[in-house]
């Protein structure tokens, strides 16, 4: 438990960071995918959530930047 409060924690203070507004959306998205994936109780299955996370933000800031 402890484990999955300090990964939410260290990923949300990863956001105050974030340099673009124009991706707020996107990175809201990615906030809440890992809030999700956090909560997967197998280890191989939250590391797969969570690079299916980071994959929907690259597409997501793909399709913000380049339109």
């Amino acid at each position: 438990m402890l484990k999955k409060s300090l990964f939410i924690l260290v990923v949300a203070m990863g956001f105050f960071v974030a340099p673009r507004p124009a991706i707020a959306g996107c990175t809201r998205d990615l906030l809440d995918c890992y809030a999700r994936a956090a909560k997967e109780d197998n280890f191989w299955v939250r590391w797969v959530d969570g690079l299916d996370c980071e994959l929907n933000y690259t597409g997501c800031v793909r399709r913000v930047v380049a339109g």
